[in-house]
């Protein structure tokens, strides 16, 4: 017996489940009362408190190395799961940018939208440029903005080619790209209840991993990059490179710069 069984497991889910409804209640009232500052942007300093209790009370312990640039800059990381918002949200202060469907989901749209996310248009000939023109917006005005530049989540084991259309935001703002590099280590490589891929849908998936005893997860911040005289081509294969030299090892060697915990079941 490992003493993780579907009894243990069913003990965790409900523990967990009342406790994330209320969370979620509570970030309503939160979400309600907040209002664009004189730079018209939300703050985004509720969302880091919220995802911090969030990631806390679903057991996720979170691991930071490198150090967030300060100022305006275009975060990049790859993507594995939806939980990777709270786990860099709950370490990072940064607006993020999503699939234009999830404006339109029922609470979950409405509270993206309060909390100040911006949204690009799959599919579309122009929804990149139009996300585009969001960002340069948002970074000029000193903003710090979270993309996800695969298009899509992956099993975690490795990095597609990022698009590099985004990337100019920050070109046209003159600000640097930092890439974040995301790991959900587990004794089989990652941890197979966090991937959210295929066909896989929010609330089945939500249930999985509240009956998970304890999720870690890795953030790397590596190295900003000045995006002066650089195309956005460049970047965007420069921040892939960094972090999947990070996801293949190479990039494990330097000592952290900083370590704290997210939440911790």
């Amino acid at each position: 017996m490992n003493g993780d069984g579907a009894w243990s497991r069913t003990g965790r889910r409900l523990r967990r489940v009342p406790l994330v409804a209320l969370h979620v209640l509570a970030g309503i009232v939160v979400a309600a009362l907040l209002w664009p500052g004189r730079n018209g942007m939300v703050s985004d300093r509720p969302l880091v408190m919220w995802s911090r209790v969030l990631c806390w009370v679903m057991g996720v312990r979170a691991t930071v190395t490198g150090t967030p640039a300060g100022g305006a800059v275009l975060f990049v990381a790859n993507h594995i799961s939806w939980l990777d918002i709270f786990c860099i949200a709950g370490v990072c202060p940064t607006h993020f940018l999503a699939k234009r469907e999830v404006a339109d989901w029922p609470l979950f749209g409405w509270l993206s939208r309060r909390a100040g996310t911006a949204f690009i248009r799959r599919g579309g000939d122009n929804g990149a440029g139009e996300a585009a023109e969001q960002l340069t917006w948002r970074l000029r005005n000193g903003g710090r903005v979270l993309v996800f530049p695969e298009g899509t989540s992956t099993g975690g084991e490795t990095v597609r080619r990022f698009f590099p259309r985004l990337f100019q935001a920050a070109i046209l703002a003159r600000c640097p790209v930092q890439a974040i590099a995301l790991r959900y280590p587990h004794r089989d490589g990652v941890h197979p209840a966090v991937p959210f891929v295929g066909d896989a849908s929010l609330l089945p998936h939500l249930w999985r991993l509240l009956g998970e005893r304890r999720i870690e997860v890795t953030l790397r911040f590596c190295e900003p990059l000045s995006a002066l005289g650089r195309t956005r081509n460049e970047l965007a294969e420069h921040a892939r490179a960094q972090i999947d030299g990070v996801l293949s090892g190479a990039g494990t060697a330097r000592p952290p710069a900083s370590t704290a915990l997210v939440g911790q079941a």
